[in-house]
C-alpha cells in the first residue's frame, strides 16, 4: 500500500468514528427522553398507589358504619 492508500484508508476509519459517535449521541438523547418519561410513569403510579389506599380505607369505614347502623336497626325492631 502506498501512502495515499493510507492516508484514504485512516480518513474512511475517522468517517465512520465520526458516524458511530453521532449515532452514540444520538443514542444518549433518547434514552434520557425515555428515562425523563419512565420518572414521570412511575411519579403517577405511585400517586395512583396513594389514592387506592385512600379508597380503600374510606370504603372500610364505610362498611363499618353501615355494618353497625344495619345490626343496631336490626336490634331496634
Amino acid at each position: 500500500m502506498t501512502d495515499a492508500e493510507y492516508f484514504r484508508s485512516i480518513g474512511r476509519l475517522e468517517a465512520q468514528v465520526a458516524a458511530l459517535t453521532a449515532a452514540i449521541t444520538e443514542l444518549k438523547t433518547k434514552f434520557d427522553g425515555i428515562d425523563a418519561r419512565l420518572d414521570q410513569l412511575d411519579r403517577l403510579a405511585n400517586r395512583w398507589k396513594g389514592g387506592f389506599a385512600v379508597i380503600l380505607a374510606l370504603g372500610a369505614l364505610a362498611g363499618f358504619v353501615l355494618d353497625n347502623l344495619f345490626r343496631w336497626w336490626s336490634a331496634k325492631r
